[in-house]
C-alpha cells in the first residue's frame, strides 16, 4: 500500500509457499483480499513476492506472466518488491545453510535474479521504483568463500548493469539490495560499507554512478539486531556512505538471558531454518541446537535469529528486539531514502504455539502489518 511521500508498504509472501506459479496464484487469490480489506479497503495493496527460481521459470512464458498480473489486477494489488533471497524449497523441509546457495558466485544466482527482475519490471506499475532482496554474498563458513569474491563483484556488477539497460528499456528504476545476515559474508553496517568502499566500486569498469544507482543494502531490522547495532546509527551510516538502502524489512529477533532454563528454547528447533545467536558478551552460535548442547548461562543477553511476530509481547522470559524499533528509528528511516518497507516474518508455520494463540497465518500477517503501520512508519 502506498504510505506518505511515494513510500509503499507491505508484508513478504515468503511466509507462504512460492515454489510455483501456481502456489502464488493461490494465495493472491484466497489470502490477499482478506489482508486488503483489513489494511487498505479503499486504495491498491501492495505486494511484496516471493518468486522461487522453479517459479520464475515458469514466469519467463508471457501467459503465464499475464496471468499473475491479471490475479493481482483482480485482488486490487500491485508488486514492487520481491524476496529474491531463497532460491528454492523454503518451507516444510530443511533449509538451514542451503538458503544461501547458489550464492553470487555461480552465474545461476545472477541469471535467475536477472529473470526475476525482468519479471517485476514487467508487473511494476509505471513512474514506481521497483527493489529486490538478495544473498549478502554468500555464507561466511563456506570454506570456498574467500576464493569466490572476485567473482561475486564480477556478477554483481554485471547485475547492475542490467538493471541499468532495464531502466533505459522500460523506463522503471530498478534496484537490488544485499540483506547483511548473521554469519554470512556480509554480517554488518560496518562490513557492507567496507564491501561497497573497498571492493565493489574500487577498480570497476561499471560507472560508480551505475552501481550506487542499482546497487544498494536491505536492511533487515532482525538482523541489525542482532548484532547488537542501534538501527538508526546503521541508516544514518549508510547514508553517509551514499549507499542505497533499497529496501527495510521490518522484523524482530527472539531475545532472553543466557540464564533461561535451555528448554523453553528447545521449542524454537524446529529443525528447518538456521538459528544463529549472537550474545552481548561477543560469544556466537551457529545455530541453535548448539547452544543447546552446551548452554552458557554467563553469556548475558542472548539474540537468536528467529524471527517471531512483531504483535507478539513476550512473557516474563522470552523477549522479542522490536524495542529496537523506536521513534527515532521510525523518525531516520522516514528521513533516509528508503521508499520500500516490508514486515518479513516467514516463520509462523514453525513457531511454538503459545505464539500463535489459535490465529490463522492470515490473522497474524494482519496483526502484524497493523502493529508496523502503528508503530514504525
Amino acid at each position: 500500500m502506498q504510505l506518505k511521500g511515494d513510500r509503499h508498504f507491505s508484508y513478504c509472501l515468503n511466509v507462504h509457499p512460492g515454489e510455483k506459479p501456481e502456489d502464488l496464484f493461490r494465495v493472491i487469490q484466497q489470502d490477499i483480499p482478506q489482508i486488503k480489506q483489513a489494511l487498505s479497503p479503499e486504495h491498491p495493496f501492495g505486494l511484496g513476492l516471493r518468486i522461487a527460481h522453479e517459479a520464475s521459470l515458469a514466469l519467463r512464458a508471457p501467459e503465464a506472466l499475464g496471468t499473475l498480473k491479471k490475479h493481482m489486477d483482480d485482488a486490487g494489488a500491485y508488486a514492487f518488491t520481491i524476496n529474491g533471497f531463497p532460491y528454492g524449497a523454503f518451507h516444510q523441509t530443511r533449509v538451514k545453510e542451503q538458503v544461501y546457495q547458489p550464492d553470487w558466485s555461480f552465474s545461476e544466482r545472477l541469471e535467475y535474479t536477472q529473470d526475476i527482475f525482468f519479471q517485476l519490471a514487467m508487473l511494476l506499475p509505471e513512474k514506481r521504483e521497483g527493489s529486490i532482496s538478495t544473498v549478502p554474498l554468500g555464507y561466511k563458513f563456506d570454506p570456498d568463500a574467500q576464493q569466490k569474491r572476485k567473482q561475486m563483484i564480477l556478477h554483481l556488477r554485471e547485475m547492475a548493469s542490467y538493471l541499468d539497460f532495464l531502466e533505459k528499456d522500460t523506463g522503471k528504476l530498478l534496484h537490488l539490495g544485499l540483506e547483511p545476515e548473521p554469519d554470512c559474508i556480509l554480517e554488518t553496517t560496518p562490513e557492507a560499507i567496507a564491501f561497497f568502499e573497498e571492493e565493489l566500486l574500487h577498480g570497476s569498469t561499471v560507472s560508480e554512478e551505475i552501481l550506487r544507482r542499482h546497487l544498494g543494502i536491505c536492511l533487515d531490522t532482525c538482523h541489525v539486531a542482532m548484532q547488537f547495532e542501534d538501527p538508526v546509527e546503521s541508516i544514518q551510516q549508510l547514508k553517509q556512505a551514499g549507499i542505497r538502502i533499497s529496501k527495510t524489512q521490518i522484523s524482530a529477533a527472539l531475545e532472553c538471558d543466557a540464564s533461561i532454563d535451555p528448554e523453553k528454547l528447545r521449542a524454537f528447533d524446529d529443525g528447518v531454518y538456521l538459528h544463529q545467536i549472537k550474545s552481548s558478551s561477543g560469544q556466537a552460535w551457529r545455530d541453535l541446537p548448539e547452544f543447546l548442547a552446551a548452554p552458557d548461562s554467563e553469556a548475558g543477553t542472548l539474540r537468536i535469529h528467529a524471527h517471531v511476530p512483531l504483535h507478539w509481547q513476550g512473557d516474563a522470559e522470552l523477549h522479542s528486539t522490536r524495542h529496537t524499533l523506536t521513534p527515532e528509528f521510525r523518525n531516520a528511516l522516514a528521513l533516509s531514502d528508503c521508499t520500500h518497507l516490508e514486515v518479513e516474518t516467514y516463520t509462523f508455520d514453525v513457531l511454538p504455539e503459545s505464539l500463535r494463540a489459535g490465529r490463522t497465518v492470515t490473522e497474524d500477517m494482519i496483526a502484524e502489518c497493523q502493529w508496523a503501520l502503528s508503530n514504525v512508519t
